[in-house]
């Protein structure tokens, strides 16, 4: 599933190489409007679970739930390379926070079974199906 930006902009790429040419025609417009009209908007949920509940601390794991039927997404804090490293980077990147975590009191995350402090961001993106 492709974002529509991502559609569009492949559209333009190609439009560019046709004007060159001079082959570019009412097809082309058509495929752009296409486009367009077939939009969709989906939600991205992203979990973050940081050090502590600041947006500039350092991440301890993240899960990206995507709008794809049958994904399943997992925490794993033993991930690679995130593409964030801190909730403050994923804000920056056009995530939107939806819910802080519950800073009423410190925990030693030994103790109990949760993971740093969790945030919740979403991303809503239209998509050309």
């Amino acid at each position: 599933m492709k974002t529509l930006n991502t559609q569009i902009e492949q559209w333009i790429h190609s439009a560019q190489k046709k004007i060159d040419n001079d082959s570019i025609c009412q097809a082309d417009l058509d495929y752009l409007s296409s486009i367009l009209l077939s939009q969709h908007i989906r939600q991205r949920i992203l979990y973050i679970h940081a050090a502590t509940p600041s947006i500039r601390s350092q991440l301890i794991a993240m899960s990206l739930h995507e709008p794809i039927k049958d994904q399943i997404a997992e925490i794993d804090p033993d991930y690679g390379e995130w593409p964030y490293r801190s909730v403050h980077d994923a804000v920056l990147d056009g995530w939107q926070i939806v819910q802080f975590p519950d800073q009423r009191a410190n925990f030693d995350d030994r103790e109990i079974d949760i993971l740093g402090y969790e945030f919740i961001l979403q991303k809503l993106e239209a998509y050309h199906e």
